[in-house]
């Protein structure tokens, strides 16, 4: 007998939530808005994995061929950071109002929560966070914070969740 098969359409971007890192898997409750994320930025993106493949001599089909996937990132901008935004994201710490940063910083993990306006939402318990700056000081410019997220492993659950909206 045939499965019967719901279509579930994943699309636009309500808003990122930001917690406490959860090695365990289990997803923080008390998470907060992450910041502005910038128009059109947000995106989760798995890259090809790496294949190795085994030949005999002579032919052109492989006769083995091993695959290490790659687990999907997640990728997106926000704007308008301010100094707090900078030193729990890019590192760096506070002195008096102002950030101070020399490079050698230490971010810690993060969780994070895409939350969609329909479809599936993204949690990751255990997100390693790297946020560079990218600022356009031209007068058609902005000051924006770029982040990848690469889920981490957790002791138990997924690093990754993809969890359809109820309706």
């Amino acid at each position: 007998m045939a499965e019967s098969r719901t279509s579930l359409i994943t699309l636009g971007l309500c808003e990122i939530k930001v917690g406490a890192a959860a090695p365990n898997g289990t997803m923080p409750i008390e998470m907060s808005k992450i910041g502005k994320t910038y128009k059109d930025t947000c995106k989760i993106a798995q890259d090809a994995a790496d294949v190795t493949e085994h030949y005999e001599e002579g032919m052109a089909a492989p006769e083995v061929r091993k695959k290490s996937r790659k687990i999907p990132k997640l990728t997106f901008s926000i704007m308008d950071a301010n100094v707090d935004d900078l030193v729990a994201y890019v590192g760096g710490e506070k002195i008096e109002e102002a950030w101070g940063y020399n490079g050698d910083e230490v971010v810690a993990n993060k969780a994070i929560r895409v939350i969609t306006e329909k479809g599936l939402d993204f949690d990751i318990p255990n997100g390693d966070i790297e946020a560079v700056i990218n600022a356009d000081m031209s007068a058609k410019g902005i000051f924006l914070v770029d982040f990848t997220v690469t889920p981490m492993a957790v002791s138990a659950g997924k690093a990754l969740k993809g969890t359809p909206k109820k309706p």
